[in-house]
């Protein structure tokens, strides 16, 4: 932990005019002029290089030797010592030698108890964005959210189905009695649905297969005008539709593989998306040697628009065994037992569950894993934005340590570091409109790591971490942990 000290700051002064040089880096962090004189600071962290991760990571207007001035959870100031100035009596944080990132954002998580959130915090994740689902729906989603004390900030991604309020699609398969006989959701209820949502709190639509075109451009223009995010999975809606729409993520690159593939089995797939009608257009995505021209396509048209795109590595990686390690390995293991995580890679052995259950297709199973990281390695060359998500804790992957082992599956794409740690930060409030967070700037959130290691070099420097600090408070790690660790021997002792 850092040692809190009183600054010796000859106290507020005003900024005079900027040298050229500065103009382009204050123009994305106003923070370079006076702290507002009517709040006294908090906080001020002090000489960690600040890292720009903003613009997608294709921006370096990197700050060494900074001053990160926090007031009521706010930052209210950040530059360099020329440009901001610390009044007299503000807590300080010495961080030369370290650098500063924005708190990492999580997009596709889960809060189940409150070792989650631990366990989060403690990985340096600030924010996690939730979907949610009815208990025993068909769809993905959490149907139990905890909020718990310290813990990440949690937005929630609320379901839209075409059909059925509850945002829900049927189990049964396949869908052509669905498509052509069911009622459909009217635009207006759609949109109602959407408000509804915004009012109960969520910060993000997930619009679901059986949602149409007109529909979903409905959904789009009302959470657009609202604020709100809109992520995608489409079936009934062909995916240069929804770009075109605008639909601003489209999630697993289970699903969005198909996008590239030959549009007569794309309609095959629509009409059984979660069946045997399906199959051969997931087979085609399992060969994406053929598919060169469809992955171009899509990802010029990615390139051309906001959309982007969260592949969810590292569910893929852990279940299928490409590429991600043995969970239990990791860090943030500490936080948990078997039975808080879905489908739990074995401690011991590091065997896969899923690949256990299916022996006679591992192999199958391995290689058309690889071809979806082949089909995101070509978008991403044409000119794809990526977010990160984990979809913790499905086949075990961990909260917290998960966005890591997805940071570094994003580097192995072709994104480079900054391009991997935007994903995490800029990009994902970016996509989902989460504008008071994802860079370290004046009026965001006070949500940052500190890290020992240079991220520009290595994502993976966002294992290394020198602190945590929350809404502006500094996260005591440590104490986290060691909170978790009597949790869990309590749970296993029976007490």
């Amino acid at each position: 932990m850092y040692e809190m000290r009183t600054s010796r700051s000859a106290g507020l002064q005003r900024i005079g005019i900027l040298p050229a040089a500065l103009l382009l880096y204050c123009s994305m962090f106003p923070a370079s002029i006076a702290i507002a004189q009517e709040r006294h600071p908090d906080l001020a962290i002090v000489g960690a290089t600040l890292i720009d991760a903003s613009h997608g990571g294709h921006s370096s207007n990197d700050i060494p030797n900074s001053i990160i001035v926090i007031a009521d959870g706010r930052i209210v100031a950040a530059g360099d010592h020329a440009h901001v100035h610390i009044p007299s009596g503000t807590r300080t944080i010495d961080a030369s030698g370290e650098f500063a990132i924005p708190g990492l954002i999580d997009g596709y998580g889960a809060m189940r108890n409150s070792r989650f959130a631990a366990a989060y915090l403690y990985e340096g994740i600030t924010t996690v964005v939730v979907p949610t689902a009815p208990a025993d729906a068909a769809i993905d989603g959490e149907s139990v959210l905890v909020h718990a004390t310290p813990g990440p900030s949690v937005v929630t991604m609320a379901p839209i189905s075409g059909y059925a309020p509850n945002g829900d699609v049927p189990k049964a398969s396949p869908w052509t009695e669905h498509r052509v006989h069911d009622a459909r959701l009217a635009d207006g209820v759609l949109m109602r649905e959407v408000a509804d949502a915004a009012a109960s709190g969520a910060r993000v639509i997930a619009v679901e297969q059986d949602v149409w075109p007109g529909q979903l451009a409905a959904i789009v223009s009302v959470a657009h005008r609202l604020d709100m995010g809109v992520a995608a999975q489409p079936a009934f809606t062909t995916y240069p539709q929804a770009v075109r729409i605008g639909v601003d993520a489209f999630t697993r690159n289970d699903h969005y593989s198909l996008a590239v593939v030959p549009p007569v089995l794309f309609a095959d797939y629509a009409n059984d998306p979660r069946g045997p009608g399906a199959r051969p257009a997931v087979r085609a995505v399992c060969q994406s040697d053929n598919l060169r021209n469809g992955i171009a396509d899509f990802g010029h048209r990615l390139a051309r628009s906001k959309a982007a795109l969260m592949p969810i590595l590292s569910m893929e990686a852990t279940a299928d065994d490409v590429g991600g390690p043995n969970p239990w390995a990791l860090r943030s293991a500490a936080f948990f037992t078997p039975d808080d995580l879905d489908d739990p890679v074995d401690r011991a052995t590091g065997a896969r569950p899923y690949l256990e259950k299916k022996p006679e297709a591992r192999d199958r199973i391995r290689a058309c894993a690889r071809s979806k990281q082949a089909i995101d390695r070509g978008l991403r060359a044409a000119g794809a934005t990526y977010l990160a998500g984990t979809a913790t804790p499905s086949f075990g992957v961990m909260p917290g340590g998960g966005l890591h082992i997805e940071l570094q599956l994003l580097e192995s794409l072709g994104l480079t570091p900054r391009e991997a740690l935007a994903a995490a930060t800029g990009n994902i409030a970016s996509s989902f409109r989460l504008n008071d967070r994802g860079q370290i700037a004046q009026g965001r959130r006070a949500d940052l790591v500190l890290l020992h290691a240079d991220p520009r070099k290595d994502v993976s420097a966002v294992d290394v971490i020198a602190g945590v600090v929350l809404g502006g408070r500094v996260i005591d790690r440590d104490a986290l942990r060691k909170t978790v660790e009597m949790q869990i021997k309590a749970k296993k002792d029976g007490t």
